[in-house]
């Protein structure tokens, strides 16, 4: 493909494209809005870190999100920059306190399971990875079912290209924030970073993702300190005994009245409990 053709500026996150629709027997011309896809460059303190193909919004969220799974960002005093730099596809990053071999924490790759073959620096079961604390029931399952009514109707781009991920933090009762890429990773890193940038702590929110459910997931949620990960699809073997050891309540297959529990169950009330 001309990646000229496909250019995208970082306001678009969708973009018409003429396109043959066959339907039967009937082939006719029509306009397709299809999602925006873009690859920007992560630039550590001058040096260039990694490229994400993402959809061009959130940016800086996104940056954040994904330095803060990686255990790469560890405070809000650390960082001293964040601009977003459009002419060069890329965000640029500024941080203090990093180790005097910091460039070693990124010789080791793992290939992820992610969209667009995702790239991780970090390993399984680190020092970073903390047990979370279990502290009762956060929720019941009427809100478990009201949560996913409403994430299920609010991503217009969804609804408009069929090529996005979402993902959505919640308190328990209402979503509070929601973000969406056409990779589920991404899409999960931009929900982390917005909640760091202003200041709201993840350790008693719920992380609700459309997508499938891998051990690279559950590791962003552990890392971020969320008890909850709810997802409308699948999760894998190793996500599920990664969130058995972490402590992380994992709920799959979540569609209308339907769910599966996997680990950790008690945080959610099984008895009907009224929607607040």
């Amino acid at each position: 493909m001309d990646l000229l053709r496909c250019y995208i500026s970082f306001v678009e996150t969708r973009r018409d494209v003429a396109i043959l629709k066959v339907s039967g027997s009937t082939v006719q011309g029509e306009m397709d809005e299809v999602a925006a896809e873009l690859p920007i460059s992560l630039v550590l303190n001058g040096e260039q870190l990694v490229t994400l193909l993402c959809t061009p919004a959130e940016l800086k969220e996104l940056a954040v999100g994904f330095l803060l799974s990686e255990s790469i960002l560890q405070d809000r005093a650390s960082l001293k920059k964040l601009e977003v730099r459009e002419k060069e596809n890329a965000v640029h990053i500024e941080l203090e306190n990093l180790p005097d071999d910091w460039h070693r924490m990124f010789e080791t790759r793992t290939l992820s399971s992610g969209c667009g073959s995702g790239i991780t620096f970090t390993h399984f079961r680190t020092e970073a990875d903390q047990r979370i604390a279990y502290s009762g029931p956060l929720m019941t399952l009427d809100h478990v079912k009201g949560l996913l009514r409403t994430f299920r109707n609010v991503s217009a781009l969804y609804k408009e290209t069929g090529g996005v991920h979402s993902a959505a933090l919640s308190d328990g009762r209402e979503i509070l924030f929601f973000s969406e890429d056409i990779g589920r990773h991404n899409a999960v890193d931009k929900l982390i970073g917005r909640a760091f940038l202003n200041a709201i702590a993840l350790e008693d929110k719920i992380l609700i993702t459309s997508g499938r459910v891998t051990s690279e997931i559950v590791t962003k949620a552990g890392r971020n300190g969320f008890p909850v990960i709810i997802s409308r699809a699948a999760p894998t073997c190793m996500a599920i005994d990664y969130a058995e050891d972490v402590g992380i309540t994992l709920v799959g297959f979540a569609r209308g009245n339907r769910m599966n529990l996997y680990t950790w169950p008690k945080r959610i009330e099984m008895g009907k409990g009224g929607e607040e």
